[in-house]
């Protein structure tokens, strides 16, 4: 081929669709207590190319602690750069501060400071916490709002980020590598029972979950298969109390019956065989709400 045809080729290339390299936008995760299409349109509006995910089911409502715990269960899974939005902020327009935390393994994660980072601090370890500059980096035209920063702040700084509008150290303040955490009680283990805080009960599938790890648990000594007295209290009322089997998954047991299983979390759980435990014995969570397990 002569020069001349061979530089018009490459040309050719260099310049047509198939030949251009797109830039890659990072991925953005988008996780609250409430639905709708809204802070996924703001990212949208900063770049059409980004790919937008919502995580579904919603969070259970004020859950400061499940937000955390689906952000640590979510996070492995998605590649470096990937920008998480969490939006579980019953403090909203309080002094708590607005952040973005990039952690060990490549990851942001941009939201309200109060608990719900604390879990992918502890997995991933923290690089670094910048608070939000809201004067740079807020919608525009929303310096009146003060109950949506999912919208105004959080959506609007995520897309930048992960369009590559803003560098990391573009987003404000460096706060330092520590992140608020929540103090919630640790399991016990005496006696031969296990007791842990009920830290979800109304999620989709009607699962009731308690603060109690798989490691803890193992303890017991108890054996899939094996049957295990569950007692569920609110303060010193016990609320229910039954005879389950440790069962390794729902189908291990008939369908509308009771099962306790370790959750895809590491987590002590309840369930009906496809059907609602929270609901069937109406067990809430939160700090009043305890779960012991002892072996039968």
């Amino acid at each position: 081929m002569p020069p001349l045809t061979r530089a018009l080729a490459f040309a050719f290339v260099l310049l047509s669709p198939i030949g251009l390299v797109a830039k890659e936008r990072n991925a953005v995760v988008i996780q609250a207590d409430f639905g709708g299409a809204v802070m996924p349109g703001v990212v949208f509006a900063v770049d059409k190319t980004i790919p937008i995910f919502n995580v579904q089911p919603l969070i259970e409502l004020y859950n400061i602690d499940a937000a955390a715990r689906n952000l640590v269960y979510t996070a492995p899974v998605w590649p470096v750069g990937t920008v998480f939005i969490s939006v579980v902020d019953p403090g909203v327009g309080t002094k708590r501060k607005s952040v973005v935390v990039k952690t060990k393994n490549g990851q942001f994660f941009v939201g309200p400071d109060n608990g719900s980072f604390g879990y992918v601090a502890q997995e991933f370890g923290v690089e670094a916490v910048r608070e939000i500059d809201e004067t740079v980096n807020r919608r525009p035209g929303t310096e009146w709002s003060h109950t949506f920063h999912g919208r105004d702040v959080y959506a609007y700084v995520a897309g930048k980020l992960a369009a590559g509008v803003i560098t990391y150290e573009q987003v404000g303040p460096l706060l330092g590598t520590k992140v608020v955490e929540l103090d919630l009680p640790k399991p016990v283990l005496k006696d031969g029972t296990v007791t842990g805080m009920i830290d979800s009960s109304r999620g989709h599938l009607g699962n009731t979950t308690c603060l109690i790890d798989r490691r803890t648990f193992d303890q017991l000594g108890l054996k899939e298969g094996d049957l295990a007295v569950v007692t569920i209290r609110r303060g010193q009322k016990v609320v229910w109390e039954e005879t389950v089997p440790y069962a390794r998954t729902f189908g291990d047991v008939p369908v509308g019956k009771n099962l306790m299983f370790i959750n895809s979390s590491g987590f002590v759980a309840m369930a009906v065989n496809q059907g609602n435990f929270a609901n069937t014995y109406n067990i809430d969570s939160g700090r009043e709400w305890t779960l012991a397990v002892r072996k039968k």
